[in-house]
């Protein structure tokens, strides 16, 4: 039986050798000039990237249409950049702040 988990895992692991080398080579720069990322940072980025894999493998193999798991993949891109957005610089709370108010008072 083949497990779910292990595309994910070795997919996350790739993409964290980017900042993971970023990280080591801009260790000297002054903070806010380079990559800077901490170990909880790559916890976070780990869980989201991993989750977010683990979510398409599930729900892609009980897709039967390519174009749905293509959707399903886009939709799934398209959150985690939401949310790495929003973890590194609040871009969508700000974003949300400059829209205007619907609500009453």
């Amino acid at each position: 039986m083949k497990s779910l988990a292990i595309r994910p895992a070795i997919g996350t692991g790739l993409l964290l050798l980017i900042p993971l080398v970023m990280s080591t080579l801009d260790r000297h720069k002054p903070a806010g000039d380079g990559w800077h990322w901490g170990p909880m940072d790559f916890v976070v980025m780990g869980l989201l990237l991993f989750g977010a894999g683990l979510a398409y493998e599930y729900f892609a193999s009980r897709l039967g249409d390519r174009r749905h798991r293509v959707l399903l993949g886009a939709a799934l891109l398209c959150a985690v950049l939401a949310i790495w957005v929003e973890l590194a610089v609040g871009g969508i709370s700000q974003l949300a702040g400059h829209l205007p108010s619907f609500g009453g008072a």
